[in-house]
């Protein structure tokens, strides 16, 4: 039964992360069950007490309430265990599949809308998981006893208490979802501003500084706040008030009132249950608006992460491949996109222990074809083979020891400068660590915070990383953009030995002659989509 409600709720993607969780949200739903049905039957052992005044009703529901919190807080427990497995083995997913996307949907998604998948909408589907069994039991189990324990005790005219609580349905249940989409997903997009702008300000502090408050990124901030304030006055006049006056109306005095008009001359004891179990059904019905705008945003958080856990990765395959030195050819590579030719019919072989510099204007498809040589792009037509092996036929774990792609603006962890190298060699020591910093003209110390470093700096972790990786083939998209013209020199110069020196294919895009002029051929593109070789 767990296992349909969720296929309901989630999206197919979402199903094998949640299988291993079923069990114990299932035990959890059960505990909760138990748990409600041991609150009624206190509730009925004070009901017997009132035509039966005997200490031995009074401890029975004590019991009954105590054993209803205990189950209650047992079936918290198994549920939310569930849930964190669940939300672990999502968040893993998502990141596994963010990794082999290709370039231009990563850019596509953008960075606001990624950050909302791996973190705002995976703790959205949290309240759905963990709280839909007590809600399942607080919604239906609890109301639908209660109404069968009335009609048992009172008889059909009980059934004039729930009218309170039937008009509250109306309202949460017809009026109130459409008003809350409406306004709820509005208020995520400002929180999503929110929060960018106040990324872009910490990122560029001394920009932000210089320009004031009237530009950039704390002006965005002011304009979202102000937004969101005016957002919320909004929903407060329109919702929020209308709701706490149908919840004033809708307390214990009026369904107290009509539950005596109709029971007055009943037995205690059916009047009793009128009284008691009225309330048990109108009390979830108040906090129905709040349930249904959690699964509400659980369902559309599951959507969205479905939706993007189905988009297409970056082709691979099952051909295993050792560690060796081979050519890198890309043959008759055609990009197309919106009906313009980027690259067209493009041809051209790179070989090991050298280093190539790939020149040409801004956009005329550089860094693209860099994508296409490292296989996180495939071209319109055409075919990237290494030695005799199609990259697209390797698996990932073959490519990603094969061929290490270095984006332009890597950027680096938020941790020392030892651990951000140790990513690339974990085992590394030291002095070995000291010597790519070197190799990259970079003198820092190795527990310094990476992150509080200058751009340049940055730039040169991400480049000691290449000196230290293991791959044959190496891809860096300007690499030198945020050095001087000295360090990048020597820098070029240096990846020239390491090619050189240990048999490694490193291919450079470049804008600067002079730096093309260190490496071994130089491949320039031009508009017209031809290349041109030269050896320098």
């Amino acid at each position: 039964m767990i296992n349909k409600i969720s296929q309901h709720y989630l999206t197919a993607a979402l199903m094998p992360a949640l299988q291993p969780a079923i069990a114990k949200l299932t035990l959890g739903t059960i505990a909760e069950v138990l748990a409600a049905l041991a609150k009624i039957g206190a509730l009925l052992c004070l009901i017997q007490l009132v035509d039966d005044p005997s200490s031995k009703w009074v401890y029975s529901a004590i019991g009954l309430w105590i054993v209803s919190a205990a189950v209650s807080s047992l079936a918290s427990w198994w549920v939310h265990e569930a849930e964190a497995k669940f939300s672990s083995q999502v968040r893993r997913q998502v990141a596994q599949h963010l990794a082999r996307l290709p370039s231009k949907t990563v850019s596509r998604y953008g960075e606001n809308q990624l950050r909302r998948l791996a973190s705002e909408d995976i703790n959205t589907l949290h309240h759905m998981v963990a709280h839909l069994p007590s809600e399942f039991v607080t919604f239906i189990l609890v109301p639908l006893a209660s109404i069968l324990i009335m009609l048992s005790l009172a008889g059909p005219i009980a059934l004039l208490a729930l009218i309170p609580g039937l008009l509250a349905s109306l309202y949460y249940l017809v009026f109130l979802p459409k008003y809350a989409a409406k306004h709820g997903a509005e208020r995520m997009n400002i929180m999503g501003d929110i929060v960018t702008a106040v990324n872009d300000y910490t990122r560029g502090i001394r920009v932000n500084r210089i320009y004031g408050t009237q530009s950039g990124a704390i002006a965005d901030y002011r304009h979202a706040t102000q937004r969101f304030t005016d957002g919320i006055v909004k929903w407060v006049n329109n919702v929020a008030l209308a709701a706490a006056v149908a919840i004033a109306l809708l307390q214990a005095v009026a369904t107290l009132a009509i539950a005596y008009t109709i029971s007055y001359q009943l037995s205690p004891a059916a009047m009793a249950s009128v009284f008691f179990f009225g309330l048990a059904i109108v009390t979830p019905v108040l906090k129905l608006g709040h349930g249904l705008d959690y699964v509400t945003a659980g369902k559309n958080a599951a959507k969205h992460i479905g939706d993007f856990l189905q988009e297409s990765t970056i082709a691979s395959g099952q051909v295993k491949r050792e560690s060796k030195s081979d050519s890198l050819h890309a043959e008759n590579i055609n990009v197309v996109t919106d009906q313009n030719t980027i690259i067209n019919g493009l041809s051209h072989s790179f070989i090991p222990g050298s280093c190539s510099a790939i020149m040409g204007p801004s956009g005329v498809g550089k860094s693209t074809l860099l994508r296409i040589l490292s296989g996180y792009e495939q071209p319109s037509s055409g075919t990237v083979t290494l030695g005799y092996d199609d990259i697209s036929d390797l698996d990932e774990v073959s490519r990603h020891n094969a061929i290490r792609y270095v984006p332009q603006n890597t950027g680096v962890l938020k941790a020392t400068v030892r651990e951000n190298l140790q990513l690339a060699t974990p085992d590394a020591t030291d002095e070995t660590l000291c010597d790519a910093l070197n190799q990259a003209q970079l003198m820092v110390d190795l527990t310094a915070n990476a992150a509080s470093l200058s751009g340049g700096e940055q730039q040169r972790i991400a480049l000691a990383n290449v000196f230290l990786s293991n791959a044959n083939i190496i891809l860096l998209d300007e690499p030198t953009s945020a050095l001087d013209k000295e360090t990048a020199l020597v820098v070029m110069k240096n990846l020239c030995a390491l090619a050189h020196q240990q048999g490694k294919t490193i291919i450079v895009v470049t804008h600067d002659t002079d730096l093309a002029q260190q490496t071994d051929f130089t491949l320039t593109l031009t508009r017209n989509a031809e290349k041109k070789d030269e050896e320098v």
